[in-house]
């Protein structure tokens, strides 16, 4: 189940971008607008589904009070990517936007799983890992050739 919502998320992901890309054409070329609004419509949208699952119980909330800062960083990290989807996608092309938040995401991912970042279980990096993300790699070589040597 788990690996079918990240497939769906890297669809929508692959919709969001010219979507925002082009909230932010039609609203007069405004990218952190369309970035804040993006964000805005997500957040009321997690609203209604924590009140739908229950997700906001009491109590709850005082716990935000009392987290270390650096797990706020995710938003920070979220509107970077919406922000950035925005302004990449009509410049270099959805496919290769998607293709380097793909290298970018395997790469970093490969990293903190190896040594167990924010309470992640540890995962060696193993020789098929690195060949993979090498075959990945030069797919990409393959897939951006014309483009790189015209």
């Amino acid at each position: 189940m788990f690996y079918a919502f990240a497939l769906l998320a890297g669809m929508a992901l692959s919709l969001q971008a010219p979507i925002n890309a082009a909230l932010a054409r039609d609203m007069g070329g405004l990218p952190v607008f369309a970035a804040f609004f993006s964000f805005f419509v997500g957040t009321l949208c997690l609203l209604v589904l924590a009140r739908v699952f229950h997700q906001i119980p009491s109590g709850t909330l005082k716990l935000l009070w009392h987290q270390e800062w650096w797990k706020y960083i995710g938003g920070i990290l979220g509107s970077f990517v919406v922000f950035t989807t925005i302004i990449s996608a009509p410049k270099i092309g959805l496919a290769p936007m998607l293709v380097f938040l793909l290298v970018g995401q395997l790469c970093m991912g490969l990293f903190l799983d190896s040594i167990g970042a924010f309470g992640l279980v540890p995962k060696t990096i193993s020789l098929s890992k690195v060949i993979g993300l090498g075959v990945i790699i030069a797919g990409i070589f393959i897939f951006f050739y014309k483009d790189i040597f015209k």
